[in-house]
């Protein structure tokens, strides 16, 4: 990351504004091979999200939208907690990942448009008809993050839905984030990695393959 600083990309702004040395710094430095970060799926997608129904729908719909979203649709948890009524189109059963006055995405690359089923649309339409607010998940009214906390509009529901899913056995260091690595992987096993890819909304098809699936079937030669 200290490297990139002094990329070609930046240089010409750098020397613009800082005096640099005639040998930047980190040249020649090379960079070592990571270890690899290939997704290994320890989770049942389909069960989670039966027991979520069960479990949630009534008792916490916010958090049963949260698991929706993030586990079947792939949003980023970013994208969840800012997530407006108005992204959705119920008659073309579609989900619209765009900016809004509230919230900026990742890159260009992470607007789309996500496709829903007859269910999927049936359940959010159902929450829609009770909405009291613009967003999704409901929260205290607050619309911004608190400056430097790290902390989400809807703190409480994230931590909520954090503790719920390691109650079903979800052990990785992001739990939500777990979620919208296995619906990538689900939909490269019946789809391929570029369906699988423009449905995460990803920039380049590598990071998909890099970082996100992991086989959904057994492949054994005949």
């Amino acid at each position: 990351n200290a490297k990139a600083l002094y990329s070609r990309k930046f240089i010409h702004f750098l020397r613009e504004r800082v005096a640099l040395p005639a040998t930047l710094p980190f040249e020649g430095i090379t960079k070592e091979k990571g270890p690899s970060l290939r997704y290994r799926s320890k989770i049942d997608a389909e069960e989670i999200m039966v027991k979520a129904r069960e479990e949630l729908a009534t008792a916490n719909p916010d958090a049963f939208k949260i698991v929706l979203l993030a586990g079947v649709c792939g949003l980023r948890r970013s994208e969840i907690d800012y997530l407006l009524w108005d992204a959705f189109n119920f008659t073309s059963r579609e989900l619209h990942i765009e900016n809004s006055e509230f919230h900026q995405l990742k890159s260009e690359d992470s607007a789309g448009v996500v496709d829903l089923d007859d269910n999927l649309t049936a359940i959010f339409r159902g929450f829609h008809a009770k909405a009291e607010g613009p967003f999704v998940i409901e929260s205290d009214g607050a619309t911004k993050r608190k400056s430097g906390s790290g902390s989400y509009r809807c703190e409480a529901h994230w931590k909520a839905v954090v503790a719920w899913l390691k109650k079903q056995g979800v052990t990785a260091q992001k739990p939500v984030h777990e979620l919208r690595k296995e619906i990538g992987s689900l939909i490269a096993s019946e789809h391929g990695i570029y369906a699988a890819s423009r449905y995460l909304r990803h920039s380049d098809i590598r990071i998909t393959a890099q970082y996100y699936l992991d086989k959904k079937q057994r492949i054994t030669p005949a």
